[in-house]
């Protein structure tokens, strides 16, 4: 943010006032926001505090200034924890990557009121709510779909991340259109489509949505029931849902804003089936009526995501013209002749599919930011909240309870690992575009990280709402809304589980095509272990990914050479080895970025990372232990290390979380301000005035 001053802040930091109540410094130093008024019709006008009000609020105030944000963000922080300096601005455009004025300028623009919280709304006005704040950011002409095999392909990504801030189903909404929808059609279309739709895309002219998934076909949707046969006699499409299972089920956006979809459907030619194609399918009208023969169910009501307009889709004998055949790798000459460049069925289904390996990036981008949020939140929250202290009075914030330190710090260290882990999987996909020998590390990558980030979202959410009490029950304070996107980016883009035997299978394909080394087990450490050098740490998890990938190829080979069938031994005696070589690779590649980032910023980052480390670590001390690449005294040590850097690390969360880069605006939640003056009046739960879209709905 600038500063009234003009001098360049980084982070959510704000300049410190001349002048005011202790209150006042104090709130400003915390990175408090003022009480709202009635002005711009963002909250009713408050009462002003009684004189013992304001005093406590000093008191309280006053006791946590050391536990929360300084004054500025300058370029070096050391006020905290002797052993962690952090570099606020450095680190911040480390965890960023890349496109950093595009970042502050999406961030900006989610300054207007619409962009601000609201909770008590009906269906249709959150959905509309969503929409109108995806087109807020689309106006800015921050990004494209054009971005995906452009020069910039960060871009894209970045807009996602933005967005995870402020609202996941604004966030939903956009990958839906820009990645899945407009992916589709800028990679598998041509000129043709190209010409007719991405300006129109990326202005939201032409609002789409993605039909893949079937109710009785998600993860093996190459199966799929819906047919696309051609009439020869008019030379057009026709789409039908021939039974129940095949009715295209959670399609974003479909329930009310999307015009056309993307229908996957298997291509059918003079009785032959060519496999599962692409077709640009209009499902509605310009006045959003549903065109003859499409049928469109709304699904109502969900965990959470109730921002999202998920529908089922039915066609009943639906046309579409020959050109609505997404052509770029198989197409239809104008008498009706079939030719592909993919001889085999299932490849035609893969390439078709591919638009969910980005998509699987903005997934865990998108987790990222709602994490970060979340933890945001709660670190805020414990830094003012007063609890009892040593003399029975409440003067202690419970940030200093070991409870509270060890509970989110470590989350904390691990959101810094997968984000760091995260840019390079955006680095290696990038340059796969290109470099056709990079795609199946960018296809392992892809499907590694996405669990692994909305796990971890989950995880935090989960426990950022439980060490915040009663407030992160309310929904004023944000944290519900992040465990709901956290459990639809489990599933969004393959669920998390399917994805994870995907990374060990295409391991196993590597590692037999002589394309992938099995990490060797170079150390085991026994005896007096230092365990905060990261390169004896990264060693570890070396060892484990190599000990489990080799068990896994090993197993395999010994069933099935004694006559097991494949598929048995796979899907129902041995999946927890694959999904633990799985998450021991996703967890590996996030700890050796790790430490490449320490030795850029070893002040800022070295603890942290040890840290995530021997959290990691402890969470599997059983296969350490048993395969003896740690003793027992180092296994306790692991425990020990993890306690104590919890809390040297805790004096140092302020400018962590910080360099996360989420403005004041967009931690728009009671807890992370003023939360006392809040509650001085009945403000229903709300943060801002109600909202209504300007349209009928």
């Amino acid at each position: 943010a600038d500063s009234p001053s003009g001098a360049r802040l980084c982070g959510p930091g704000l300049p410190a006032r001349a002048s005011g109540t202790l209150l006042a410094r104090v709130s400003h130093r915390c990175g408090l926001k003022p009480a709202p008024s009635s002005e711009g019709g963002r909250m009713l006008r408050e009462p002003p505090a009684p004189s013992s009000v304001r005093e406590t609020a000093e008191r309280r105030m006053a006791l946590t200034a050391g536990h929360v944000a300084p004054e500025t963000h300058t370029e070096l922080s050391s006020r905290t924890s002797p052993h962690v300096i952090v570099d606020v601005c450095a680190i911040q455009r480390l965890l960023e990557h890349d496109n950093h004025d595009e970042r502050a300028a999406m961030k900006n623009v989610m300054k207007q009121d619409v962009y601000r919280p609201r909770f008590d709304l009906p269906l249709r006005h959150e959905r509309e709510l969503a929409f109108e704040r995806l087109k807020g950011l689309c106006g800015g002409r921050f990004f494209s779909v054009k971005d995906f095999v452009g020069d910039n392909p960060y871009r894209i990504f970045a807009a996602h991340e933005c967005a995870g801030m402020c609202d996941g189903s604004m966030a939903t909404k956009m990958t839906v259109q820009f990645n899945l929808f407009g992916g589709t059609v800028m990679k598998l279309g041509t000129k043709k489509h190209h010409q007719a739709f991405l300006d129109k895309i990326d202005r939201l002219e032409a609002v789409g949505c993605f039909a893949l998934t079937e109710l009785g076909f998600g993860n093996n949707a190459v199966e799929m029931l819906t047919t696309a046969e051609l009439d020869k006699d008019r030379m057009e499409w026709v789409i039908n849902t021939p039974r129940s299972l095949a009715q295209k089920y959670w399609i974003t956006n479909g329930a009310v804003h999307a015009q056309w979809s993307v229908v996957f459907a298997q291509c059918i030619i003079d009785g032959t089936r060519h496999g599962v194609h692409a077709f640009l399918v209009r499902i509605r009208n310009d006045d959003l009526s549903a065109v003859p023969g499409v049928r469109v169910e709304d699904m109502g009501v969900k965990l959470g995501l109730n921002g999202v307009d998920n529908g089922k889709l039915w066609f009943q004998n639906v046309r579409a013209p020959l050109d609505s055949l997404l052509d770029s790798f198989s197409s239809v000459s104008a008498d009706g002749r079939f030719t592909s460049k993919l001889p085999k069925v299932r490849d035609r289904f893969l390439k078709v599919a591919d638009q969910l390996l980005s998509g699987r990036i903005c997934i865990a981008a998108m987790s990222l930011s709602s994490t970060k949020v979340a933890l945001a939140i709660a670190f805020r929250y414990a830094s003012s909240r007063l609890c009892v202290g040593p003399t029975g009075k409440s003067d202690t914030p419970i940030l200093d309870y070991q409870l509270q330190q060890n509970a989110l710090v470590p989350l904390l260290a691990t959101t810094y690992a997968l984000n760091i882990g995260l840019n390079h999987v955006k680095e290696v996909w990038a340059a796969a575009r290109f470099n056709h020998s990079l795609q199946a590390e960018s296809v392992i990558l892809c499907c590694a990280l996405k669990p692994l980030c909305s796990w971890h979202c989950g995880e935090a959410a989960n426990t950022c709402r439980e060490r915040c009490g009663g407030q992160g029950f309310l929904s004023a304070n944000r944290l519900g809304e992040v465990i709901g996107f956290a459990h639809a980016a489990m599933t969004a883009e393959g669920d998390n589980r399917v994805l994870m035997q995907k990374v060990a299978k295409e391991l196993l394909a590597l590692i037999g095509a002589g394309k992938y080394r099995i990490p060797e087990v170079r150390a085991r450490v026994n005896g007096q272990a230092d365990l905060v050098h990261p390169e004896l740490l990264l060693s570890l998890f070396a060892a484990r990914e190599g000990i489990l990938l080799s068990e896994l190829a090993r197993t395999m080979e010994v069933k099935t050479k004694a006559g097991r069938p494949l598929f048995d031994v796979w899907m129902k005696e041995e999946s927890d080895l694959v999904q633990a070589t799985a998450a021991a690779y996703g967890e590996h590649i996030c700890m050796q970025q790790f430490v490449k980032a320490v030795q850029e910023h070893p002040r800022s980052l070295h603890a942290l990372c040890c840290l995530y480390a021997v959290t990691r670590l402890s969470a599997d001390l059983s296969f350490f232990l048993t395969r003896r690449l740690v003793n027992t005294d180092v296994a306790l040590e692991i425990q020990r290390t993890k306690r104590r850097l919890c809390k040297e690390m805790s004096g140092a969360t302020t400018d962590l979380v910080a360099a996360f880069g989420i403005p004041e605006h967009l931690l728009d939640a009671p807890i992370c301000g003023d939360w006392e003056k809040y509650n001085e009046t009945d403000n229903r739960g709300e943060v801002a005035a109600p909202w209504t879209p300007a349209r009928p709905v």
